[in-house]
């Protein structure tokens, strides 16, 4: 379903390592993991940071102080955890190195959400 959106998505931004799309109810729909950006972090467990997050996410919208469109960026050692809403429900995560222009990940990421979108 999403697969060749995170391929693609992937192709112009070379260092990302994992995507996927979560609920806000913390149930992944899909991820891809893209082994040749680089070692991917051993005591990182992405479908339980995805849950985690899915629940501090939810728990931030329901004060209502978390606009409906956010962007989160953790930092994670030697990488970043990127978040991006993607519609009420549903966000965006994605894996990559600290080195990633990240105004170039966002507006690749602005041109493929209406497609990830489609995609639910």
């Amino acid at each position: 379903m999403f697969e060749e959106i995170f391929s693609q998505f992937q192709k112009k931004n070379n260092g990302i390592k994992a995507i996927g799309v979560w609920g806000k109810d913390g149930l992944e729909l899909e991820k891809k993991y893209f082994p040749e950006s680089g070692q991917f972090p051993a005591n990182l467990d992405l479908d339980f940071s995805g849950a985690e997050l899915a629940d501090i996410i939810s728990k931030l919208s329901n004060t209502r102080l978390s606009p409906g469109v956010f962007f989160f960026k953790l930092q994670y050692h030697n990488d970043l955890l990127l978040i991006f809403s993607l519609t009420h429900d549903y966000f965006l995560l994605i894996l990559t190195n600290k080195d990633i222009i990240e105004g170039k990940l966002k507006f690749y990421f602005s041109i493929y959400k209406d497609k990830l979108i489609s995609a639910l």
